[in-house]
């Protein structure tokens, strides 16, 4: 069993490294996506609990999400989403930071978002973002992939 241990490592680790890049290709395409006209119809601000890592440390504080839902039309069709259905809405760490991201979308402003040509149900809110720390996981699993791999060829 020990022997096999590297080449699952390696193939686990070489799994996750291609889903985390697919998650950023995805991320890419959205340049592509065509640009429609929205109108925000509610804002919400989430408190989401956090778990605790130790349970010698106190509870970690809340974090808050900035939840926006909008209404867009495309090809003469009506569609109603929110910000969870592309990208996880923002979080933040103090709820004055939550509430001032949400003042930038009252209730009936008018922005341009872009959506999934297949599914206008899926937009984006906001400007597009580099995704930053999926990128650093999937080098990162890439790289453990390759060791465990090394390990296991030498093994």
């Amino acid at each position: 069993m020990t022997a096999a241990l590297p080449w699952l490592v390696a193939l686990a680790a070489a799994v996750g490294s291609l889903f985390s890049a697919r998650a950023v290709w995805r991320r890419r395409d959205l340049n592509r996506w065509p640009v429609a006209e929205a109108v925000v119809t509610a804002s919400e601000l989430v408190t989401v609990p956090v778990r605790r890592a130790r349970r010698e440390h106190p509870e970690p504080p809340p974090r808050y999400q900035a939840r926006i839902a909008i209404a867009l039309r495309v090809a003469g069709h009506d569609y109603h989403t929110d910000n969870t259905r592309f990208d996880a809405p923002p979080l933040f760490t103090r709820r004055e930071e939550a509430a001032a991201y949400l003042a930038d979308y009252p209730e009936g402003r008018r922005l341009a978002v872009r959506y999934r040509p297949d599914d206008p149900r899926c937009a984006q809110v906001g400007g597009a973002t580099i995704p930053w720390r999926r990128l650093g996981l999937s080098g990162f699993l890439a790289l453990m992939a390759l060791v465990a791999l090394v390990f296991a060829l030498r093994g």
